[in-house]
């Protein structure tokens, strides 16, 4: 009995353990990418900013790369709460998709990390869909299901949206977009959900409360 409680316990400070080293690569990563570039940062400089041995860097992470996901998912999360803000907790699935649209491509535009990883670090379709996370998918399926957009084939329909906001970002990157290109966006991503031109345009120019 008493063995098998001091098992448990010495697997919880494990874990407890494993999680502070995985925090510390990611907080040491994400400092040195921001104060030298992401393509400027090796391995080696994490793992010694970090304190750890190369062998420890790789039980948590396969690559560079790999140390970025967390990141792209608090960065993810911190989108959602924000078009949740921004539109003051209504629920139609047009407002909320386009509202998505237009805090993602500047918030990825803006950001240098999440920038990289979406263009550099993998394939570019698969990297926007994981860096933007489940709302936007959960969104769109919500207004597949009532009705509220016309889809014939949502997966053919979600990697044309994909492959549109990749050539808006390439664009944005090259400077060769004015500060509409995010409503702009959303209103083409609304159309091509069935929602009307004269609506899309409505819904994807309507203020963000900032509040």
């Amino acid at each position: 009995m008493s063995l098998e409680t001091g098992e448990t316990a010495t697997g919880t400070r494990s874990e407890r353990r494993r999680q502070r080293t995985r925090a510390r690569i990611v907080e040491a990563a994400e400092r040195l990418m921001r104060e030298r570039g992401v393509d400027a940062v090796t391995v080696q400089g994490i793992t010694e900013e970090a304190d750890v041995g190369h062998g420890t860097f790789y039980c948590h992470f396969d690559s560079k790369a790999e140390v970025l996901r967390p990141l792209i998912d608090e960065l993810a999360k911190r989108i959602h709460v924000r078009v949740d803000r921004v539109t003051g907790g209504r629920r139609d699935p047009a407002l909320r998709l386009s509202a998505g649209v237009r805090v993602a491509l500047r918030a990825i535009a803006s950001d240098p990390l999440w920038n990289w990883y979406v263009f550099q670090s993998g394939t570019p379709f698969r990297r926007l869909a994981e860096g933007m996370g489940a709302p936007p998918v959960e969104d769109m399926n919500r207004g597949v299901a009532s009705d509220r957009f016309q889809v014939r084939d949502l997966r053919a329909t979600w990697s044309f949206i994909d492959g549109a906001l990749i050539g808006v970002l390439t664009c944005w990157n090259q400077g060769l977009l004015g500060e509409d290109a995010a409503e702009t966006t959303a209103e083409l991503v609304l159309r091509s959900l069935g929602v009307s031109p004269e609506e899309a345009e409505r819904i994807a120019h309507e203020p963000l409360d900032p509040s």
